[in-house]
């Protein structure tokens, strides 16, 4: 795709990623006015970006993550966090992603959640982050990935940050049929140069555009490395932020391009070549998995833990309330 422009047409996707300044926050009056803010990016940005269809907001943007008061900023899924998300989409018309850390959840700890809205301001997709970063991250995981038809019919799915270090979630997001993989993330330093090739290598191996917003900045623990960037289905970069905070970049993505690469490409088409091995020596390839591990996992996910287990190490037994409770310091 051609780069530089601000612009989008019916078959290209305007996206905007943004290197949103982390946010502190102590009271959940705090975390409402920060909410506006992060509407007055979406107005500024489609007023920058005419061709903008798609706005997303780091992990953590909204809320931030206080090290002892986290639960005291808990919201629902809808809410009054998302309802001044809903406005800006409606008003601007254009699609979001925000992230709420965390929603309440009535059988156990709050869920990191990434939340799209469409431009007429419905809550089109609340996906729980499935792998919650061990063991800082107190979030209860999720369970399924997710994919909706987005602006203009781009299939997208969503990934909350250390999701996308599991190869195994974004195929199977890819499968379920994204073209657009979004990944919201808080990565800090010292994962800047791993997180920053993960993108690109994702792309590539799921044939798929990828579009990463990071945080940017200093919270009470962390420092935020920002590069927040969308990448082209081969594998190439788009557009990348640096690492200032409240950075936005911006690319469109060409429905037609990818559409016509999952079906005309042979060479690098790793979807197909997933299942149908060795089809230039058997007739229509072979379909049948010969990975033992993901079948032991499949029928029998303790043994396949016993077996992880067994080159790693036991899981520790202590609570995440107990290690939040000797980080008192930090108050």
């Amino acid at each position: 795709m051609p780069v530089g422009t601000i612009s989008s047409t019916k078959d290209t996707v305007g996206v905007a990623v943004v290197n949103y300044k982390v946010p502190v926050l102590e009271t959940r009056e705090e975390v409402l006015e920060n909410c506006h803010r992060i509407a007055d990016f979406v107005e500024g940005t489609k007023m920058g970006y005419p061709g903008l269809d798609l706005i997303v907001f780091p992990e953590y943007s909204t809320q931030g993550f206080h090290p002892t008061k986290w639960r005291d900023l808990c919201t629902t899924v809808p809410g009054p966090e998302t309802d001044i998300f809903a406005e800006a989409c409606r008003k601007n018309k254009v699609w979001g992603v925000f992230s709420i850390t965390g929603e309440i959840n009535p059988i156990g700890n709050p869920y990191n959640c990434f939340i799209l809205i469409d431009d007429k301001g419905e809550i089109k997709l609340n996906y729980h982050k499935i792998n919650p970063w061990v063991p800082k991250e107190p979030w209860y995981p999720g369970n399924e990935t997710m994919v909706v038809e987005g602006p203009k019919g781009l299939m997208i799915g969503a990934n909350v940050c250390y999701d996308s270090n599991m190869p195994e979630i974004v195929r199977d997001t890819v499968m379920k049929g994204a073209e657009l993989v979004v990944r919201i993330q808080g990565y800090m330093y010292p994962s800047k140069e791993q997180q920053i090739k993960l993108a690109s290598i994702r792309a590539w191996e799921n044939l798929t555009y990828f579009a990463v917003a990071n945080m940017a900045g200093r919270d009470k623990v962390y420092s935020y490395f920002g590069h927040s960037n969308i990448i082209d289905f081969d594998g190439t970069t788009l557009a990348e932020c640096g690492t200032t905070p409240d950075e936005v970049t911006y690319a469109e993505l060409s429905i037609s391009a990818i559409r016509n690469a999952r079906k005309n490409w042979t060479a690098e088409n790793h979807l197909y070549n997933l299942t149908h091995r060795g089809y230039s020596a058997v007739e229509n390839g072979v379909a049948s998995s010969p990975y033992s591990f993901y079948k032991t996992w499949a029928d029998d996910p303790e043994k396949a833990k016993a077996i992880c287990e067994a080159m790693t190490r036991s899981t520790p037994e202590q609570p995440i309330e107990k290690i939040y409770e000797e980080e008192t310091t930090l108050k």
